[in-house]
């Protein structure tokens, strides 16, 4: 069974690092995974949230805390397994039988990576929606110019705080629900 009556969008947040040096020493992990629903019929995105992942090979660097707000402490007290918040999602958001979309590929491919690394399964389903690209291809675009500035091209605002992944999320959804009225 494929539900097409919403459109799971997401955005993940993962360990990072400042310098080129650090980005080869350690391996990045999902730390947060913001989801919305846009919901085809009437436009409305629904059931934002995020859910917290404890990284299992990794830290949060100062300069990961500065971009996305998220802690050590954080991860500590809010943060569950991978496992355990994909399957959450999949509970909550049908992921299976839900197209899945996010503003890039990274989202997808970090998932698809994490899940075969740790023996993990994936639950969202194959079909999905690069907002990115398909925002270049619809407004003709050379190249992206990042999710602020197309939701601004567009006449939206975002709201809320960059680097959060379900505000991220949630304007993604917005630019994908212009893109899909044009």
């Amino acid at each position: 069974m494929i539900l097409y009556d919403k459109i799971n969008v997401i955005d993940i947040e993962a360990t990072c690092w400042e310098t080129d040096e650090e980005k080869q020493l350690y391996q990045s992990e999902i730390i947060e995974i913001g989801i919305c629903k846009l919901v085809i019929a009437t436009g409305k995105i629904e059931d934002k949230k995020s859910f917290f992942v404890k990284p299992e090979k990794s830290e949060v660097s100062p300069f990961c805390t500065q971009l996305t707000g998220i802690t050590k402490e954080k991860l500590d007290t809010e943060g569950i397994p991978l496992a355990q918040a994909l399957k959450k999602i999949d509970s909550k958001y049908s992921a299976k039988y839900r197209t899945f979309a996010s503003y890039g590929a990274f989202d997808k491919e970090i998932i698809e990576s994490e899940c075969l690394s740790k023996g993990i399964v994936n639950p969202f389903r194959n079909d999905f929606i690069n907002i990115k690209t398909l925002f270049s291809l619809v407004y003709q675009q050379e190249k992206s110019h990042g999710l602020l500035k197309e939701l601004e091209l567009i006449g939206e605002t975002f709201e809320g705080v960059n680097h959060n992944g379900a505000d991220d999320a949630y304007n993604a959804a917005k630019l994908l629900l212009k893109i899909l009225k044009k």
